[in-house]
């Protein structure tokens, strides 16, 4: 008789995320390094939805490319059409999940249906990142001249980020120009220079050049004659716009796993400036992702040129890659939190939440008690969120003494949670472990879980300083909320809508964060928020971020009070 058995599966909680889209336009590697293929996996990578249209079928491997056949011109107009029609046209200004569109490998057929987009592309803010891909790793050509030409006619002058390496960017040059150029780079100067002129010559918004043919020697500040400990590589991104020149500097990484660097490096910044960010970020950061892939094997794929390792996660901000110091934009003698909660976007907001109504009516005996008992059992769910998230912290903190405040931290929440839970249990009989199956109230409602979704989005994806940043406003804000209803309940007279016994409640939660033991924790997070911001470079468009962020769990914030408001009184968030 068969032996039978029923496993259950258990339904997975998933948060939903939004999943931007890119369109890449290049051959197909059959050895999965290059091309269509790493467009993907980079792609995935990054959180980031993948398009394809198949240009060439190439028989491939590390080693050399045998032999391609391309996709004809009626073949390719028809998967443009069928991909524009779904992931472009018929959206809400600015919903088009299409937001890049990334080139590779190109034919002239390709190119030919391609331009025909160009005004509908700009029509729908959609950026164009062209790889010229001329030549593989292998050595084999896979542009001509002409195909290059018809590129640049019809395509490249009108592009967002043309991505060269040294020798394209040359050749490039030279067909836009239509004469040989003796190309003799001596300097940095000349680099520089080799650059810009390429640009002026294509057209295109902005240009980066790719420095890994061009090895250069970091102690006479010329280009390397041979690999030593000093070589380093320039990649240099020009922006028209701005007229301005950001050299990106990085140790020549001595390796064979190059296959298909080009079309991930491209396919990373494509990804990047879909996920929203800046050109400024969206570079180096895929630059260290092309990094991470060439030195993360244990063992070299193929026998030719191998593949990079395109499994590795992506950092996220700029931050954790620079390894040099940079001229701070926060600025000298300014508190960290003053400026969050008085930036412009915020202020308004942390008035909203440090005076809300909610702290008022409580501070004068006029919040009806079932309210606050709701709050309470909402809170207790949220503090037990909030201290996984500091757990999260923890585990991403650069320094021990980093991780040891985080766990003093969880430790001040804890404490907090048994304060709730006192109150909860012996006062109203309230067992949150026995009741949450019979108390609805126990279970999160809708202001709860976006709060906590967003913290552990945030705890998931961020860094350090980013958690810290999203976790600020709890610890900062309840301290000057109990302050505000502590000077409102000074003032305020006896009011018999609530009995003595309850409004004794409401004179213990204000006491809570008045008291010694949270204004220390307020002070101790002062205090490392001041030194995060102190010692660590941080852009403008970084700061700009962090406020975002502030603000954002701000408005949670209020909207988690406004949830446990009396009808009729509700806040506007």
């Amino acid at each position: 008789m068969t032996k039978q058995s029923t496993v259950k599966l258990k339904t997975p909680r998933t948060d939903p995320v939004e999943l931007p889209a890119v369109l890449t336009i290049a051959g197909s590697d059959s050895s999965g390094g290059a091309g269509i293929e790493a467009d993907l996996k980079t792609l995935s990578a990054h959180n980031v939805y993948g398009l394809t249209c198949i240009a060439a079928l190439t028989a491939q491997n590390t080693q050399k490319v045998k032999t391609f056949e391309k996709t004809s011109e009626e073949l390719v107009a028809a998967i443009l059409e069928m991909n524009f029609n779904d992931f472009l046209y018929g959206y809400e200004e600015g919903k088009a999940p299409l937001k890049v569109i990334k080139t590779g490998m190109l034919t002239e057929e390709a190119i030919r249906v391609l331009s025909g987009y160009t005004n509908d592309l700009n029509k729908y803010d959609v950026k164009v990142v062209i790889d010229p891909v001329m030549i593989s790793t292998s050595g084999s050509q896979l542009f001509d001249d002409r195909g290059l030409k018809l590129c640049m006619d019809s395509l490249i002058g009108k592009s967002y980020l043309v991505t060269p390496n040294f020798g394209e960017a040359h050749a490039l040059y030279e067909i836009a120009n239509g004469r040989k150029y003796d190309l003799d780079i001596k300097s940095k100067e000349d680099l520089i220079n080799f650059v810009k002129d390429v640009q002026r010559s294509l057209g295109c918004a902005n240009l980066l050049v790719k420095g890994g043919h061009l090895p250069w020697d970091l102690e006479s500040d010329s280009p390397a004659q041979g690999i030593t400990s000093s070589t380093i590589i320039f990649d240099i991104l020009y922006r028209s716009k701005e007229d301005s020149i950001t050299i990106f500097q990085s140790a020549f990484i001595d390796s064979q796993d190059s296959h298909g660097t080009g079309c991930t490096l491209s396919s990373a910044i494509a990804a990047n400036l879909a996920n929203g960010k800046s050109l400024d970020q969206s570079v180096p950061l895929a630059i260290d992702f092309i990094h991470r892939g060439m030195t993360s094997l244990k063992r070299k794929l193929g026998f030719g040129n191998g593949p990079l390792n395109h499994n590795v996660k992506p950092e996220q901000h700029i931050d954790s890659i620079i390894d040099f110091q940079l001229e701070s934009s926060f600025p000298k003698n300014t508190n960290a939190l003053d400026f969050l909660k008085n930036h412009p976007k915020v202020a308004a907001n942390w008035k909203k939440y440090t005076e809300h109504p909610f702290v008022k009516l409580l501070a004068e005996n006029k919040l009806p008690f079932e309210k606050f008992l709701y709050f309470l059992k909402q809170d207790y769910y949220y503090l037990i969120n909030y201290a996984q998230i500091h757990g999260l912290a923890a585990s991403a903190a650069p320094t021990y003494k980093q991780t040891h405040s985080e766990a003093l931290i969880i430790g001040n929440i804890v404490e907090e949670i048994e304060r709730h839970k006192i109150k909860l249990c012996n006062k109203y009989n309230i067992d949150y472990e026995r009741d949450i199956d019979l108390d609805i109230e126990l279970s999160p409602g809708k202001a709860c879980t976006e709060y906590c979704d967003f913290l552990l989005k945030t705890g998931k994806e961020e860094d350090y300083f980013g958690i810290k940043i999203a976790l600020a406003p709890c610890l900062f804000g309840y301290f000057e909320a109990g302050q505000y209803g502590s000077r409102i309940r000074t003032g305020a007279t006896n009011n018999a809508e609530v009995t003595p016994e309850q409004s004794e409640v409401y004179q213990s939660w204000l006491n809570d964060y008045t008291s010694d033991w949270y204004s220390n924790a307020y002070n101790e997070g002062n205090d490392a928020l001041q030194e995060l911001f102190n010692t660590i470079p941080l852009t403008q468009e970084r700061l700009d971020q962090f406020a975002e962020v502030f603000n954002k769990v701000t408005c949670l914030e209020v909207a988690f009070w406004d949830e446990c408001m009396p009808e009729g009184e509700w806040t506007e968030s």
